[in-house]
């Protein structure tokens, strides 16, 4: 079997009978990957740690016919600040099911890898977790080619001024209050979700925990943001109501 190294977060996992795992990884290198890891249910097995979500290691795998095979691991960072959190578990687990599900199989990015990899730094660093979900959100999103048209309106190219727009997924953009009926799909956000997004789009990672937005504009951000993303995916992620259910529970 060839064998290959990978730097890799580990996405998802699922227990393979009474002594493995199947990982789903997502590498610098290789894309998005499944393997299998081999007696990491064992106690003291040198692969349990590296088998775990959120980790971030350097990978030797065999390839296999069905399932690639990990070997070796050397865990370069666990992030137990994001794990010691419900609020980090909860909007890490989101940003990991994110990647898995918009990301396709052997397709390497080194840029969302890099982005993801950032922004669990972030995360790890005790930012707000759902700001950095929001900054995660829009840079997959731009990187991907999906990032929302909010500047001028689809319709008249026209800027929009301080009056509510109504943004469609389908259209990937807003329509202004001027040119009629909005799309069936549409939802209606403020024109100055526009500058939220800019401005999550252009900072640096490390100054994120700089950032204050208002809570109303939190709730649009993050309504418009979900709506375009379950468009794209045809269904809303598990993971965002566990999300919900921390913000419930802290209201």
């Amino acid at each position: 079997m060839r064998t290959y190294s990978a730097s890799a977060i580990v996405l998802r996992r699922i227990d393979l009978g009474e002594k493995d795992r199947i990982l789903t990884l997502f590498s610098r290198e290789h894309g998005k990957l499944s393997a299998v890891a081999k007696g990491a249910r064992r106690p003291g097995s040198k692969l349990a740690g590296a088998s775990e979500p959120f980790t971030y290691a350097k990978m030797l795998l065999s390839s296999g016919r069905d399932l690639d095979v990990l070997t070796q691991a050397e865990i370069k960072e666990s992030f137990p600040n994001v794990k010691a959190d419900i609020a980090g578990v909860a909007y890490g687990v989101y940003l990991l099911e994110l990647v898995n599900s918009l990301v396709d199989q052997r397709q390497p990015n080194p840029d969302i890898f890099d982005t993801l990899l950032s922004a669990m730094y972030v995360l790890e660093g005790g930012t707000d977790p759902e700001m950095t979900a929001r900054y995660f959100e829009v840079q997959l999103l731009a990187i991907l080619g999906y990032q929302p048209h909010l500047d001028t309106c689809l319709r008249c190219g026209r800027a929009p001024g301080r009056e509510k727009v109504s943004f469609s997924p389908s259209m990937g953009g807003i329509v202004c209050a001027d040119c009629g009926n909005p799309p069936n799909d549409a939802i209606s956000v403020p024109a100055a979700v526009s500058s939220y997004v800019k401005a999550l789009r252009t900072v640096e990672p490390h100054k994120i925990k700089e950032m204050r937005f208002p809570a109303g504009a939190r709730r649009d951000l993050a309504r418009m943001l979900r709506w375009h993303i379950r468009y794209r995916l045809e269904h809303d992620l598990k993971s965002t109501d566990f999300i919900d259910m921390i913000c419930e529970a802290r209201c």
